[in-house]
């Protein structure tokens, strides 16, 4: 029997994410944060708090 997958939302363009075997990931305090694609990842690391911030609306 398998264990279910755990997945994370991409918080730039809010797609689900597989968190077993990720390899688009990046730590911003403390925090793990999954990515879909290179440009998603990208776009956060080049600014986090825009895409944390309570009023962003990921979209695809």
């Amino acid at each position: 029997m398998t264990s279910p997958m755990t997945l994370a939302k991409d918080p730039v363009c809010g797609m689900e994410v597989e968190i077993e075997g990720a390899k688009l990931t990046f730590e911003y305090k403390g925090t793990t944060y999954y990515f879909c694609s290179r440009g998603c990842l990208l776009d956060f690391r080049e600014d986090p708090e825009k895409y944390l911030d309570p009023r962003y609306e990921p979209s695809m």
